[in-house]
């Protein structure tokens, strides 16, 4: 029999948030969430699930001590995502957001901190098979160092104060309430822009979003995980799938066509970033498809290695890459119709 306990849970509304709330109390856990705006959509989703809710955000220190008070865990999911914004966003929200909620927990005596992070927090390197081992490292990008100073803030908060702190790194999330990854890859490839890197040949490293749950509440619960940092990915042994891999499988769930058209990055990196600039003086309200976060992304021979999580707290994947994918595009378009 499970162990029932109380998780308060930041970024409640955010896809992974709303998942991980979903298979906690499914499993017989009480769930309390943070969330800015009672009358919302998800918020009342989350309300009819089982849910606690306490209104607030990352600088309400009240609504922070309301929400950790008797929490067996903090589950910090709260972030400001992309590359795109104002960098006082990204430092106010993932840094300083941070920072308070580990406040907010020691003072309620909370015993153990999970701080949803990033493999942005390697800096982007542009090969390799990265494991938990590799440091930590700034990129000049504002979401990727606000990421890595928020995880050194945890870590270095929990050896000096004993809350006991563990990490979660996906890459790519994707899965049911996704806002970003899947949303752009269909909406790109039925109107034809969906645009290869050098032929797409790089790893694109994703990670279903049940698989990011699984390990966070291994890293809630596993007398394993304190002071430890977690890779989670979708293959562990093997290769992830390829990027036109990936966009050509979506593609066919979607009924869309595939991509075919291809840049070299030694066009698409410059280009995006003029792009970028283009959208910022426009005064856009949303980032052009491709900027240099996503290139990079699709663009680096890494794999990011998820053995770890399988070796200290047992975890086991669930689905293959391309099959979770084939299967939440699906799902995708069922919704669309």
């Amino acid at each position: 029999m499970t162990l029932s306990r109380r998780f308060a849970l930041t970024g409640a509304t955010s896809g992974v948030g709303r998942r991980f709330a979903e298979v906690a109390i499914q499993a017989g856990h009480r769930v309390v969430g943070l969330v800015r705006d009672l009358d919302k959509a998800e918020a009342k989703a989350l309300a009819a699930l089982g849910v606690a809710l306490v209104r607030g955000d990352l600088s309400d220190r009240a609504a922070l001590g309301e929400l950790t008070r008797g929490a067996d865990a903090v589950v910090h999911m709260a972030a400001h995502v992309g590359d795109w914004g104002p960098v006082e966003q990204f430092v106010n929200v993932n840094v300083v957001g941070t920072r308070n909620v580990l406040d907010a927990a020691r003072e309620s005596g909370v015993r153990r901190f999970v701080h949803l992070s990033s493999t942005a927090v390697y800096g982007r390197p542009d090969r390799g098979r990265v494991d938990e081992s590799w440091p930590t490292k700034h990129a000049g990008v504002p979401y990727d160092d606000t990421k890595v100073d928020a995880e050194r803030t945890a870590f270095a908060f929990g050896k000096d104060t004993g809350l006991e702190v563990a990490a979660v790194r996906p890459p790519i999330i994707y899965g049911p309430y996704d806002r970003n990854f899947m949303p752009r890859a269909v909406e790109n490839l039925h109107k034809g822009r969906f645009l290869l890197i050098d032929g797409g040949r790089a790893p694109l490293n994703v990670v279903w979003v049940d698989h990011v749950v699984d390990v966070a509440m291994l890293a809630a619960t596993h007398a394993n995980a304190p002071g430890q940092a977690f890779n989670v990915m979708d293959e562990v042994e093997l290769r992830p799938p390829s990027v036109v891999e990936v966009a050509s499988t979506i593609a066919d769930a979607v009924g869309a066509p595939r991509p075919k058209r291809s840049l070299p990055y030694a066009v698409a990196y410059p280009l995006s970033w003029a792009a970028l600039r283009a959208f910022q003086i426009g005064g856009a309200s949303k980032p052009p498809p491709f900027t240099p976060f996503v290139v990079k992304i699709l663009t680096r021979d890494v794999v990011y290695d998820a053995s770890k999580a399988v070796r200290l707290l047992g975890w086991k994947p669930r689905v293959r890459a391309l099959e979770g994918i084939r299967r939440e595009a699906e799902a995708f378009a069922a919704r669309a119709r």
